[in-house]
C-alpha cells in the first residue's frame, strides 16, 4: 500500500463560498475490480460543515484514490487540523500492518501483553484494533481528516487495552513531546481503571471532573499534563457555545490536545421531549415571581390537549419575551424534582424553535425536538461504542449528517451463550400487575443454580421487593442487583455468568422519534419524520440497552474469540420484538424459551385458548376466525376482545407453544392458524 502524497489547494470554489478545497491522492497499486476500503471517508457539506470526498479513478493498473477536502479556513486555523499525508486504508482482502510509529508499537506491546494474559483475538480482531492504533497515530502526528472514528468492537476484545498501549507508547517517544491525549469516559471509575493499567505517575496526567477526589489523583495543573481525563458532560458544559479548540481547560500548554478519545456512546445532541404533564409541573414555580410567563405556559399547555398527532407546532419564545433566561429559570425550580428541571431545560431550548407534537399514549401530546451539544471543532475524535453495530442512530448520523467513519469492525462468536425468553411482559405496567408472579419466577430460576453467582437487572419500583424476597427464600445464595439507569455503571460484575434481565426498559414513542430527529440532523423545522425511521430507532435503541446490561456480566469477556459460557434469562412479551433481535445482538447465541412458572390461563383467556386449542385440533389446516373465539367467550366488543385477549401475554406465550399464530391474507391478521398448515409435508 503506497502513501499519500499531499496535494495542492486546487482553487476551485466548494459548495459554500466560506470553504476552500484542499485535495490530496495515494495510489493503492494493482489492477483488476475496485478496492474496498474499510474506511469510506466522506460527509456532508451540510449547513457549516466541513465536506470530505473519496473518489476514485483507474488508470495504466493502478488505482487512484482522491481525497477532496472543503474546510472553513478558520475553522481549520482554530481546530489546527490538515488532511495531509499519510492515510492509511485496509481494502476487505488485505490485512496490513499499522503505517506510524506509534501504531506499530502499540500492536507489539498489545500482542505481548495478550500473550501473558491468554487473550487471542481472531484475525479480524487484530484488524479492527490495528485501524484503532492507526488512528490515534494519524491524530497525534495531526493526519487525521477531521471526523469521528467510530470503533464498534464487542466488549472484551481490546479497544480500551489499546488505548491503554497507545498512551504509553504516546508518552515515552520523544519524537512525540508535543501531542497530549484527553480521554472522556461516561463513568467516572472509568478513569480509576485506565490511570491504574497504563500505570500513569500522577505528574503524566490530570483528571477534570466535577469529583474534587479524583481530580486530586493527577497532577494540579491540567494544562501541563500529557493526559487529561474529563467527563461526557464535562465537555458538553465547559464548550457550550464555544468550540472546542477555544476551549482552554482542555488544552495542553496552550494548544489543543491532539488525540482525542470518546469512550462509550456518542450522539451529536441531545433528544428534547416536554409533555402537557411536564408543564404542569412548571405552573407552581413561574407563577409567584413571573405570572405572565405562567399564564402563556398554561395557555401552551391547554392547546397541546386538542393538537393533531404529526402537527409542526411553532413554540413561540417566551423566554425572550419575557426576558427569562434558562439559568434564572433553573434557579426556580432549584431543589426541585429531576421532572422539574428537565421540563424546565427542554422548554427552553424548544422556545422560539419548531416542534414535533407526538401523542404518547396516555401520556397524550408531548412536543419534541433536539439541540447539539458536541461541540464544534472537536474532531478528528476517536469514538469506542461496542453498540455501534445495533445503534440504528450511527447509521442515521453516517448516512445523513456524515462526519462519521466506521472503523474495520468484527464479529464476537456467543457461541457459547445461552438466552433463555420468557415470553411476558417485561415493561413496569406488567410488573405493577404481575410482580409477584414476575418475581416467583425469577427465584424459581436462581434455584437451578445456587452454587453460581447470578446479577439481575431490574425496575427501580421493583427494587425493595425483589432484593427482600430474594434475600428470604434465597439466603446466602451470592445474587447481585442493579437497576435499569445504572445498568451501564458498572463493571464490577465481569465475572458473573447468569444475568437475568428482569424486564426491559422502554421509553415513549416521542423520545425515539427525538432520537432520531437529533442523528440524522433532521429538526422538526424541516418537516416530517418517518415513522418507519422511528421504528428503526427504537428497535436500535432496544438491542443498545440490551447488549449493555448483559454486558455487565461475564458475557462481555473475550476467550479465543468469543464469549465464556454464560446464560441470560430475558422476561420481555413476543410483540416487544426482542426474542427476534437477539440473533443480530449475540452473534451465534443460542435462544430457547423459558418458562420458570407454570400458571394455567383462566376466565375468558382460558376460555379462548380452549376453544381454539380445539378447533385448530379438529381442522389443522383450517383458520379459526378472530370474530369466531369473541362469539364463543361472549364477548360483543371487538377492541375489548383485542385489548384483553389478543395482546394478553400469557396468552400470546400459550399460542406461541402451541405452535399458533395469527393470520391474515390482508394487511392485517383476521383469525389463528397453526404453523405446521403452512407447510407441505416432505
Amino acid at each position: 500500500m503506497l502513501p499519500a502524497t499531499r496535494g495542492r489547494s486546487s482553487g476551485r470554489s466548494a459548495t459554500n463560498s466560506a470553504y476552500e478545497r484542499q485535495s490530496h491522492s495515494f495510489d493503492l497499486s494493482g489492477s483488476g475490480a475496485r478496492p474496498r476500503p474499510h474506511l469510506l471517508l466522506r460527509h456532508h457539506a451540510a449547513r457549516d460543515r466541513p465536506c470530505l470526498d473519496l473518489s476514485a479513478g483507474h488508470r495504466r493498473g493502478v488505482w487512484r484514490w482522491r481525497v477532496s477536502v472543503a474546510v472553513q479556513p478558520a475553522a481549520a486555523l482554530l481546530a489546527s487540523v490538515t488532511i495531509p499525508a499519510p492515510i492509511t486504508i485496509a481494502t476487505a482482502d488485505d490485512t496490513p500492518e499499522p503505517t506510524g510509529t506509534l501504531a506499530a508499537s502499540t500492536i507489539d506491546a498489545l500482542r505481548r501483553n495478550f500473550a501473558v494474559i491468554g487473550h487471542a483475538p481472531t484475525r479480524e480482531m487484530w484488524i479492527a484494533l490495528r485501524e484503532v492504533a492507526d488512528t490515534l497515530n494519524h491524530m497525534a502526528e495531526g493526519t487525521a481528516a477531521p471526523v469521528v472514528y467510530l470503533s464498534s468492537l464487542d466488549p472484551g476484545v481490546g479497544k480500551t487495552s489499546t488505548v491503554i498501549h497507545f498512551i504509553r507508547v504516546l508518552l515515552a517517544s520523544p519524537e512525540h513531546a508535543d501531542a497530549a491525549v484527553l480521554v472522556c469516559v461516561g463513568r467516572l471509575d472509568q478513569i480509576d481503571a485506565v490511570v491504574r493499567e497504563a500505570a500513569l505517575s500522577p505528574g503524566d496526567f490530570a483528571v477534570l471532573t466535577s469529583d474534587g477526589e479524583r481530580n486530586a489523583l493527577g497532577c494540579d495543573e491540567p494544562g501541563r499534563a500529557r493526559v487529561l481525563f474529563t467527563t461526557h458532560s464535562m465537555i458538553e458544559s465547559r464548550c457550550e457555545g464555544r468550540p472546542f479548540p477555544l476551549v482552554s481547560d482542555f488544552h495542553y500548554r496552550g494548544l489543543p490536545r491532539a488525540v482525542r478519545i470518546w469512550d462509550e456512546a456518542i450522539l451529536p445532541g441531545r433528544a428534547l421531549t416536554i409533555g402537557r404533564d411536564d408543564l404542569g409541573f412548571l405552573f407552581k414555580p413561574l407563577r409567584g415571581t413571573h405570572p405572565e410567563l405562567a399564564g402563556e405556559v398554561e395557555t401552551l399547555f391547554n392547546d397541546l390537549r386538542d393538537v393533531a398527532d404529526g402537527t409542526l407546532l411553532p413554540v413561540p419564545d417566551l423566554a425572550e419575551h419575557h426576558g427569562v433566561s434558562l439559568n434564572d429559570a433553573l434557579q426556580l425550580v432549584d431543589g426541585g424534582t429531576a421532572d422539574q428541571i428537565g421540563a424546565v431545560e427542554a422548554l427552553w431550548f424548544l422556545f422560539g424553535k419548531t416542534a414535533t407534537v407526538r401523542r404518547d399514549g396516555a401520556f397524550g401530546s408531548t412536543m419534541l425536538d433536539y439541540r447539539e451539544t458536541l461541540p464544534e471543532g472537536i474532531q478528528p475524535l476517536l469514538a469506542l461504542d461496542a453498540s455501534a453495530r445495533v445503534r440504528t442512530t450511527y447509521d442515521l448520523w453516517q448516512d445523513h449528517r456524515g462526519g462519521l467513519v466506521r472503523l474495520a469492525s468484527a464479529e464476537k462468536d456467543y457461541g457459547r451463550h445461552t438466552i433463555h425468553v420468557w415470553s411476558r411482559g417485561g415493561g413496569k405496567s406488567a410488573f405493577r400487575r404481575w410482580g409477584p408472579d414476575l418475581i416467583e419466577g425469577i427465584i424459581a430460576t436462581i434455584r437451578t443454580r445456587l452454587d453460581e453467582e447470578w446479577l439481575v437487572v431490574h425496575h427501580k419500583l421493583v427494587t425493595a421487593e425483589l432484593t427482600a424476597a430474594v434475600q428470604k427464600l434465597l439466603p446466602g445464595v451470592r445474587v447481585h442487583f442493579v437497576n435499569w439507569g445504572s445498568h451501564d455503571a458498572t463493571n464490577a460484575f465481569a465475572t458473573v455468568p447468569n444475568v437475568i434481565l428482569a424486564g426491559t426498559l422502554f421509553y415513549r414513542t416521542s423520545y425515539y422519534e427525538a432520537l432520531g430527529r437529533m442523528a440524522a440532523g433532521r429538526p422538526s423545522s424541516a418537516g416530517p419524520f418517518a415513522r418507519s425511521e422511528t421504528e428503526r430507532v427504537m428497535a436500535g435503541e432496544n438491542c443498545h440497552l440490551i447488549l449493555q446490561a448483559l454486558c455487565r456480566g461475564a458475557v462481555r469477556r473475550c476467550v479465543d474469540g468469543g464469549c465464556p459460557e454464560t446464560r441470560t434469562y430475558i422476561i420481555a412479551s413476543t410483540r416487544s420484538g426482542i426474542a427476534s433481535a437477539l440473533p443480530r445482538i449475540f452473534p451465534g447465541a443460542g435462544v430457547v424459551p423459558w418458562r420458570p412458572i407454570d400458571r394455567p390461563l383462566s376466565g375468558k383467556v382460558g376460555q379462548a385458548l380452549a376453544y381454539i386449542k380445539e378447533r385448530l385440533a379438529a381442522d389443522p389446516t383450517g383458520i379459526l376466525s378472530f370474530s369466531a373465539v369473541r362469539r364463543h367467550i361472549g364477548c360483543t366488543d371487538t377492541s375489548n376482545f383485542n385489548r384483553t385477549i389478543r395482546q394478553h401475554d400469557m396468552f400470546r406465550e400459550a399460542l406461541a407453544e402451541e405452535g399458533i399464530i395469527e393470520w391474515g391474507s390482508g394487511r392485517r391478521p383476521t383469525g389463528f392458524r397453526l404453523v405446521s398448515s403452512l407447510f407441505e409435508p416432505i
